[in-house]
């Protein structure tokens, strides 16, 4: 999704691109190949899960790249509902544990993606979420710390 990270920019990370532009246009870089290395709904899904766990007083949607608000709706208790597919739920269980405390990510949870995906798709999409990941992360603490302005709060 390419200028998604522009979007959130215009609020929380303004400031890194402000104060730091070529910082920010790698970040751009990076958040944007992430989305065209691997399957862009499933990565989607992963992002907004992580969104959910990590800044939960944040409306988790609208969603892109054809997640349905459903979907969207259903992601905070996505392991009881029935819409999501294998591969979606093997990636958010990843993600759930990536986002909480990635050295407790264990060999199931990768073989469950590797049950789903061929290897090169999981590789792909653990840099992926790593990178979006991040990108959430940095935004959480610029709105928390920065005011639109660039100033300590």
């Amino acid at each position: 999704m390419t200028g998604a990270l522009v979007r959130v920019a215009a609020t929380s990370l303004g400031t890194v691109r402000e104060h730091a532009p070529e910082a920010y246009r790698l970040l751009q870089l990076s958040h944007d190949e992430a989305y065209r290395a691997v399957d862009p709904a499933l990565l989607e899904l992963a992002r907004l899960r992580i969104v959910g766990m990590l800044d939960p007083g944040r409306p988790v949607g609208p969603a892109g790249h054809g997640v349905s608000d459903a979907k969207v709706q259903a992601l905070a208790n996505w392991s009881a509902s029935d819409l999501f597919t294998p591969a979606e739920r093997a990636c958010l269980a990843f993600a759930e544990q990536f986002a909480l405390y990635v050295a407790d990510v264990d060999d199931d949870l990768i073989d469950d993606l590797l049950a789903e995906l061929p290897p090169d798709e999981v590789y792909g999409l653990v840099n992926a979420i790593y990178v979006v990941d991040t990108v959430e992360r940095l935004r959480i603490v610029s709105a928390r710390i920065l005011d639109a302005e660039g100033g300590a709060r």
